[in-house]
């Protein structure tokens, strides 16, 4: 089946693009990252076909080794044979509450959200006496459920930056803070005349030197 799909993927060029190139994300960097970047290719490489898509960091990590994917934007990915990984930015992870008297994250509001082994390893060693009863394996989900009901959680910086300055959330001063770095997953089967230009317009995105060409209210 995967060769089959492989073949798809390579011979189904849409007349007028002179190729296809399949680039993806786990759920929870889609937005806005990944449309940024679409954005991008959609605007700066018009004659490159696009499929675009959006699965849980197993699955997807799965699909660029298999050769279904050429290009996926990743936390922590695995190390495979075959696999490029380059680093993109250096995310942080801290910890926000709807509360300004919290303190600390063992309150009954706590949320743990599943950032991965590397985050759970140093949680519980700064923490080794919190047992939280809510855990969750999605970010935008925690996000999303702090925000409506209040509570407190680690969340990327790039995610709740908009909520602490509109003051919907803040910052619990003197906790510690843990690196959460994005990674591009390149598929060896990937063609490089392809990937390298949008891999350019990827960086450009994360610098903030493309102009995507669109009001701010679509931003």
């Amino acid at each position: 089946v995967q060769l089959w799909q492989r073949t798809l993927h390579q011979v189904a060029v849409p007349p007028g693009s002179r190729a296809v190139l399949t680039v993806g994300s786990e759920i929870s960097i889609a937005e806005p990252l990944l449309l940024d970047w679409v954005r991008w290719m959609r605007q700066s490489l018009p004659d490159i076909a696009l499929h675009v898509h959006v699965d849980v960091p197993q699955d997807l990590i799965d699909q660029v080794a298999s050769g279904l994917v050429d290009v996926a934007i990743m936390y922590a990915p695995q190390h495979r044979p075959g696999l490029k990984i380059d680093l993109l930015m250096e995310e942080k992870l801290v910890l926000v509450t709807t509360d300004l008297e919290a303190r600390l994250a063992g309150s009954i509001d706590y949320a743990h959200i599943d950032w991965g082994p590397d985050f759970t390893f140093h949680h519980g060693m700064n923490f080794p006496d919190v047992a939280p009863d809510l855990f969750m394996d999605l970010g935008p989900l925690a996000l999303s459920y702090i925000l409506s009901v209040g509570g407190s959680g680690y969340f990327r910086m790039s995610a709740v930056q908009p909520h602490i300055e509109a003051g919907r959330l803040h910052l619990v001063p003197e906790t510690p803070q843990f690196s959460y770095p994005a990674y591009a997953v390149q598929s060896a089967n990937a063609d490089e005349a392809v990937v390298a230009p949008a891999m350019a317009g990827l960086h450009s995105v994360l610098n903030g030197d493309a102009f995507l060409g669109f009001p701010p209210s679509c931003t």
